[in-house]
């Protein structure tokens, strides 16, 4: 079952006995949880008191958890059981979760959250929620694949949104959607209050701290068009504030966009259209990873990717280095396009 289809069942409130929720990307993972806790979805307000009970899993065990799941509602017609941070509950107890599971009360909904891709239930379990429940396997999401869903969340908005602001955010907040719809959030209630029904680029900039002339989504144009004193130039701004630009951000924007300039070479798209049906980017980013295409051969641009992981394992203190992250930032720009 797909989230869209999990969190509109749920809105018919045609809930499942167990929600197993696991994987690497919590955005989805904690949109199906919220909305099973949002008042009154499962339960009304007032009941929550004798018919919610969260647990973690470090801090509790089978017991406990199968003596919650089976206790029956107290003036209401559900109990919520939610288990968090179940990927730290001990091996054992989490073994023994299959005898409930097999036969789960119907009276209570219990929600299961794993965020670690290593950790969940056994294969047994597994197979038993999905007899009764819902299997939910959130899995880690790529830069076209963030993309895709801030585009829905835009397209969701009510407002007109000019072209290429999801490439915007993705490029310059990174690819965590928590924060990315947190930041989208803000804008939506201040051109609401500002009676505005338009979301532009010069706002979003405004929002996020970001120079418009100055910003990783100019300095990835610029390495596109291999325009040297414009790209030296937008570096040596962007790391005068470490606090507003994240060195690490501007490292994973550049590999992103060395990535697919590399898929480019791959499979020798010719077209910014067949790059962004393909690629599932935006227009103005598939004109630029066609730019980098001609600007920087395969090998060449693997050879920047190279240079980009060297910088990132330095910045993380993995590769000893003597040049704070100003310096190595300006110097890896100086690399690419050398």
């Amino acid at each position: 079952m797909s989230f869209n289809q999990i969190i509109q069942e749920i809105q018919q409130q045609k809930f499942k006995p167990v929600y197993y929720l696991h994987g690497e990307e919590s955005y989805f993972i904690d949109k199906i949880s919220k909305a099973l806790e949002a008042p009154g979805v499962v339960l009304n307000p007032g009941e929550e008191s004798f018919n919610k009970e969260v647990l973690y899993g470090p801090e509790t065990n089978f017991s406990k958890i199968v003596n919650a799941c089976r206790s029956f509602p107290m003036m209401a017609k559900y109990r919520l059981v939610v288990l968090k941070e179940a990927h730290r509950l001990n091996k054992a107890e989490n073994e023994k979760l299959i005898k409930y599971l097999a036969q789960p009360v119907p009276s209570t909904i219990f929600v299961m959250i794993y965020k670690d891709k290593r950790a969940g239930l056994g294969k047994k379990a597994a197979d038993a929620v999905k007899k009764v429940g819902v299997d939910f396997h959130s899995k880690k999401l790529y830069e076209k694949d963030v993309q895709q869903v801030v585009s829905g969340m835009l397209k969701q908005s009510g407002f007109e949104v000019e072209d290429g602001i999801a490439g915007i955010l993705v490029t310059n907040l990174g690819l965590n959607l928590n924060l990315i719809e947190n930041e989208l959030n803000k804008m939506f209630v201040l051109l609401k209050a500002q009676q505005q029904n338009k979301l532009n680029k010069a706002f979003v900039y405004e929002m996020i701290n970001v120079d418009k002339e100055f910003n990783t989504f100019e300095l990835i144009a610029a390495l596109s068009e291999k325009k040297v004193f414009r790209a030296h130039m937008i570096i040596d701004r962007l790391t005068q504030n470490a606090k507003i630009n994240p060195p690490t951000l501007i490292v994973s924007g550049l590999f992103r966009f060395f990535h697919h300039v590399a898929l480019v070479h791959k499979y020798q798209f010719k077209d910014p259209n067949s790059i962004k049906n393909q690629l599932k980017v935006n227009y103005f980013q598939a004109k630029d990873y066609l730019n980098g295409a001609r600007h920087y051969n395969l090998r060449r641009t693997y050879r920047n990717l190279g240079f980009i992981e060297e910088a990132d394992r330095s910045l993380k203190g993995m590769n000893p280095t003597n040049m704070d992250q100003r310096h190595l930032l300006k110097t890896l720009v100086w690399k690419v396009l050398a």
